[in-house]
């Protein structure tokens, strides 16, 4: 019995952990690390506490893929090494924000 309670106690838990979780991520602080484009709002290695959503949809406009150069804090470091890793969505998004600046 206690094997029976002690799995039904689980199951809601894992449930409230998962909507927790994808709380959490949407809080997460991102890093843009993207160039400057400050005549659309962008700055490199700002911090933003969630997902701007507004600023990306705007973006968006100008630049397809501009979400990808928007990641998460705990990340960054693999995400700079993506950057510069060539042929990797990160760094064509990274190229895309250069282009269309010229």
């Amino acid at each position: 019995m206690t094997e029976k309670g002690s799995s039904v106690g689980t199951a809601p838990t894992e449930k409230k952990s998962t909507a927790k979780m994808a709380a959490e991520r949407k809080q997460e602080n991102v890093v843009y690390i993207g160039p400057n484009s400050l005549a659309d709002g962008l700055k490199r290695f700002t911090v933003y506490r969630g997902e701007p959503t507004a600023l990306i949809e705007q973006a968006s406009a100008k630049y397809k893929n501009i979400a990808r150069l928007f990641v998460p804090v705990g990340t960054l470091n693999e995400a700079m090494a993506a950057v510069e890793k060539k042929g990797t969505p990160v760094h064509l998004a990274y190229t895309e924000v250069m282009g269309a600046r010229k």
